[in-house]
């Protein structure tokens, strides 16, 4: 899609529709249409109340075919993420238009991005794989500005950021007979290739050379092997510490032995939004080329049970040497992130961030769509990741990783189990985590409940929401100086 600055005057616009962002307690339009928005006001019934759309057609004081209003609430408690929900909703209502612009509101510096933001997700749409599929003609948004002026270059990367979301979707509302974790792995270096980033896949000889004996475990119990993938961009100076990201990528989570309930079984085609995050960077960052160096390490698997498949009661030796008794097939995740957080300690990093639908408990703590769960064994790295969530509109809450939480994960069998019980269980996930990531400054986001939308939303639609992206892409980006 198309997003740039409007360079005519409103009432010339000959687009199809012009749309308005508006609070409860002051209408933002001045000139003709001011009075256009009054009388929707006093006599249509719009109160400008969140998310409500109002539409206008024909509109005689502008050329475009229609105007559209939708509400932000009250002005004092709106956010930037009640902008770009509102975008969202708006572009849904004209996706069978083909050139729509936003009137001006607040900052546009601020304004503007998001709302760019909010009207590429919201003309997102999974079809690809229906016999037939409805077109979707919006191609164009042009933005109008008032007196502060923002550059095209803003407009630009806030396009991208919303468009690698859009391909993180694309892969994890794949379904597992089309994306395996040889599939996904092809697919980033595809991705690597187009982006000129170096790209390498670790097989199964590969991951046994490397005593990855966590990961291996994972995948032995499906015909479709592990992998591992690493890609590397160096946009920074030689000898510079890079970021390490680190995504898990379970590209079908049966639980193994340890089954999981049938019902909802088929969403667990999306437990590699971890990994679909960290691949999705690698446009962005071959696109906005910022001056610093990134790593990002995947490992994928499929969790299926079979004559083959590890069991309860394992023991397994990761790749630093410390084993583990498997408690529950279904505590995959920490085991593959295991041995890749270990990898992950070769490149001498300035900072390691793993993202993770690992568990449930961080879902009932925590809710669905609302906050994913944050823990690190460094404050600074936590808080430069709140807030990238608040810039992103991916938010973050932050969890303890209290040393109580260790004795939890004793056994007698081994160093350590894989599941700490029933209760603090996102923050034992997070603390067997902290087990492997050693000698560097970590942190994990679990960002289980918010990888699937189960019903439509402003800036989203039923199914996989590609969540991470943009907030691991700002947090990159603000390490780079790029504000």
């Amino acid at each position: 899609m198309k997003c740039g600055i409007a360079k005519e005057k409103v009432e010339e616009y000959s687009g199809d529709a012009l749309i308005s962002l508006q609070y409860e307690d002051g209408p933002l339009i001045k000139g003709k249409l001011a009075g256009v928005v009054d009388r929707a006001r006093k006599k249509g019934g719009f109160k400008a109340e969140k998310n409500e759309i109002f539409q206008i057609f024909p509109c005689y004081e502008i050329k475009a075919e229609r105007l559209i209003l939708v509400g932000l609430g009250k002005k004092k408690k709106s956010t930037l993420e009640d902008i770009r929900k509102a975008a969202g909703i708006a572009v849904k209502a004209v996706q069978n238009q083909k050139r729509v612009a936003f009137l001006p509101i607040g900052n546009p510096k601020e304004t503007i991005p998001v709302m760019v933001e909010g009207s590429i997700l919201g003309n997102y749409r999974f079809d690809q794989l229906k016999s037939e599929k409805k077109e979707i003609m919006l191609g164009e948004i042009s933005f109008f500005q008032d007196n502060i002026r923002i550059s095209e270059s803003r407009i630009d990367e806030a396009g991208i950021l919303a468009e690698g979301t859009c391909i993180a979707r694309d892969f994890a509302n794949l379904p597992a007979n089309l994306l395996t974790p040889r599939k996904l792995a092809e697919e980033a270096v595809r991705l690597g290739k187009k982006n000129n980033i170096k790209t390498t896949i670790l097989n199964e000889p590969d991951l046994k050379r490397l005593k990855m004996g966590a990961l291996l475990a994972v995948g032995q119990g499906s015909q479709n092997r592990p992998r591992l993938v690493v890609w590397e961009y160096n946009g920074g100076r030689k000898n510079s510490a890079p970021l390490v990201f680190v995504g898990k990528g379970v590209t079908f989570d049966s639980g193994g032995l340890s089954i999981k309930p049938v019902q909802g079984m088929e969403v667990m085609k999306g437990d590699m939004g971890g990994a679909a995050a960290v691949i999705s960077m690698m446009p962005i960052l071959g696109r906005l080329k910022p001056r610093i160096n990134v790593v990002g390490i995947t490992p994928l698997v499929e969790n299926l049970p079979s004559g083959q498949a590890y069991r309860p009661g394992d023991v397994l030796t990761a790749s630093n040497g410390k084993t583990i008794e498997v408690i529950s097939t279904d505590a995959e995740g920490r085991l593959i992130l295991s041995d890749a957080l270990v990898y992950a300690g070769r490149y001498k990093p300035k900072y390691v961030i793993d993202i993770a639908t690992l568990t449930g408990a961080c879902m009932v703590a925590l809710g669905i769509h609302i906050a994913g769960g944050i823990m690190g064994t460094d404050q600074r790295l936590v808080e430069l990741l709140i807030a990238a969530g608040e810039r992103s509109g991916e938010r973050l809450w932050q969890l303890p990783l209290w040393d109580d939480y260790r004795p939890l994960l004793n056994t007698t069998s081994a160093d350590m189990k894989n599941s700490g019980g029933k209760w603090g269980g996102a923050i034992t996930a997070a603390k067997f985590l902290s087990e492997f990531a050693e000698d560097y400054r970590w942190a994990h986001i679990d960002m289980a409940g918010m990888d699937n939308q189960e019903n439509d939303h402003p800036y989203q639609i039923k199914g996989m929401t590609g969540w991470g992206v943009r907030l691991l892409s700002r947090f990159a980006l603000s390490q780079a100086g790029r504000k």
